[in-house]
């Protein structure tokens, strides 16, 4: 039986993002978001040690700005990284809500 800690669905999108392995959102590279929940996402990179800080940056469509926060790698694939998100500002977190509410199921 899995193991299913998460506490927001995940939703299957294609979106692009700024990555930025170390932190730091000024040495981002461009990648995709394969899915995505208010606490966190995946992400389409080559592996990275659990536990690493990471910074990514992405626009939904419903938010005139982007979403730009830091998170922490939970786990990691030959090509891919789960990652979860430190905290968002208020108008971010209602800007990805609304966005994801408007997904199908």
């Amino acid at each position: 039986m899995a193991d299913n800690r998460r506490s927001s669905t995940r939703h299957d999108v294609d979106l692009v993002c700024a990555f930025a392995k170390n932190g730091a959102a000024d040495d981002a590279a461009e990648t995709r978001i394969s899915n995505l929940s208010i606490g966190g996402a995946l992400v389409k990179h080559a592996r990275l040690p659990m536990g690493q800080r990471v910074h990514i940056s992405f626009r939904v469509p419903n938010h005139e700005t982007a979403i730009s926060i830091g998170a922490v790698v939970r786990w990691s694939t030959d090509d891919s990284v789960g990652i979860q998100f430190d905290g968002m500002r208020p108008k971010d977190v209602w800007a990805l809500s609304k966005y994801l509410e408007s997904l199908p199921r």
